[in-house]
């Protein structure tokens, strides 16, 4: 009875203690619907949408419809009866007649479905371990462990990196860029082949992604050797005439910059030893994997984002480049948030380093969201083809010409320095050539009409000048 009595004594002094305190309901996602009846407490879901009706709201559902696959491959995940849409068209595959929109109905067609699906209905956990994972380091491992042994059980790598891209599209991966970085690698590892790991592969999914990643690992596979690099210069001229030629050459900056441990001066120097505009294609590359690496070492990037590209040692074209890939990897770093982003470009002393750092930022983070969107492999495509007048190392010799019309039947007089090739449709032409190989005023006809509607500029590095044509009609150029 005592002890009774202490414990009635107990309750009444607590809530005498406690009478002027308020009891507030919790309403952490801020939705108006307190969290002891809300569906999903933590992420706003006003109106309490539950698909299945599994008692946990849409938002905070990883499979809405209860079919097994989770929503963020799940293209139909209001609809238990379909999921798969691979090519895009609106309709599920078990209505489709056409799952690979090839134009023969699936039951005439020995292939029906896209390789890119097969993968993905073989590796369904897996692709779903990755794709919960929040965004971050974790979930990059995790993809490029998964990609890395895709690779290895895949014969078509290709369709490794196609499924990269549509893993992307449907938000599965935040951007394959990265992801196509560790397929390339692997590809390269696995067959050690630099020409028959690029061979065709097109260049421009996940934004050469694929081709950045084979060339590190074939220099870094130089350096662990020991082994000479002297035929750098080369490597990609098997791709002159196609459009993945300027994704081989980008990708050759990245190789130069990983072979050279991430200093700049050789890879710069290796850079030069090529033609004018391979040149700066080729240290784009350097500079992309250099202001990469500089952020991912960085203990403190507000420290240090100002000590990354230093205009006082590097060429203005070299500091401009850096910069504006700096930007560029801010938004990968970032994880393409321009806010964030621009905060990072904002901390940089010099105005025309900020400049280009909120330039690359901004193009790199509008490429990502188009891409997810837009096929960029359709349509037309700019050719980069330099042209040797003469077998010799020194890039005064190279003739490097900008555009989607295929340049043929070049010929070079040295005596009178005349200038003559074809080509076979009416898009611009640039042509970028060591002002020694001109005359003083060059002329310019096509078909023998004199261009007034040209632009010529002289004074570019390494005594080289610009020729930009826009013709009305294919047929003969003469420079004279």
């Amino acid at each position: 009875m005592v002890l009774g009595a202490f414990a009635v004594l107990g309750i009444l002094l607590f809530f005498g203690l406690q009478s002027d305190v308020k009891i507030t309901a919790v309403d952490s996602d801020q939705d108006s619907i307190i969290d002891n009846v809300d569906n999903c407490p933590k992420i706003s879901n006003s109106d309490q949408s539950d698909f299945d009706g599994d008692s946990l709201g849409n938002p905070c559902d990883s499979d809405d419809d209860n079919d097994g696959v989770i929503d963020v491959i799940d293209s139909f995940d209001n609809d238990s009866e379909e999921w798969s849409d691979f090519d895009f068209d609106g309709i599920g595959a078990n209505q489709d007649n056409d799952d690979d929109n090839d134009g023969i109905l699936d039951p005439n067609d020995p292939v029906p479905v896209l390789a890119t699906e097969k993968l993905t209905v073989q590796n369904m956990q897996k692709i779903g371990n990755c794709a919960l994972m929040d965004a971050g380091t974790p979930k990059l491992l995790c993809y490029s462990k998964f990609f890395e042994e895709t690779v290895n059980q895949t014969v078509d790598n290709s369709d490794v990196l196609e499924l990269a891209l549509i893993l992307t599209k449907l938000g599965a991966i935040d951007d394959c860029h990265f992801i196509s970085h560790e397929i390339g690698s692997a590809s390269f590892n696995e067959n050690g082949d630099i020409f028959e790991t690029l061979n065709g592969i097109d260049g421009s999914i996940c934004r050469g992604g694929f081709y950045h990643g084979t060339m590190a690992a074939f220099f870094h596979e130089l350096r662990e050797n020991n082994e000479d690099i002297s035929s750098y210069k080369t490597v990609c001229n098997v791709f002159i005439g196609s459009p993945n030629y300027t994704k081989c050459v980008h990708g050759l900056g990245h190789g130069l910059i990983h072979y050279f441990e991430y200093k700049l001066e050789p890879a710069i120097n290796s850079c030069d030893e090529m033609s004018f505009y391979q040149g700066t294609i080729c240290v784009g590359g350097v500079m992309m994997g250099y202001t990469d690496r500089k952020l991912i070492t960085s203990t403190s990037i507000e420290k240090d984002i100002s000590n990354i590209c230093l205009k006082s040692e590097l060429r203005i074209f070299d500091y401009q480049t850096c910069s504006d890939n700096l930007g560029l990897s801010i938004a990968f770093y970032t994880d393409h948030d321009l806010d964030e982003g621009g905060k990072l470009c904002e901390l940089i002393q010099d105005d025309e380093g900020k400049d280009f750092c909120f330039r690359g930022l901004e193009r790199e983070i509008n490429d990502a969201k188009e891409y997810k969107v837009y096929d960029p492999t359709k349509g037309v495509r700019e050719l980069i083809q330099p042209i040797w007048i003469k077998e010799n190392d020194s890039n005064k010799w190279i003739v490097d010409f900008r555009s989607p019309a295929i340049i043929s039947n070049f010929i070079y007089n040295e005596e009178t320095k005349t200038m003559q090739f074809s080509f076979d449709s009416t898009y611009r032409i640039i042509i970028y050539v060591s002002t020694d190989l001109l005359p003083e005023t060059p002329v310019v006809t096509v078909n023998g009409q004199t261009q007034n509607n040209l632009e010529i500029k002289h004074g570019l590095y390494d005594n080289h000048s610009m020729i930009k044509i826009i013709p009305n009609n294919s047929g003969i150029v003469i420079i004279s």
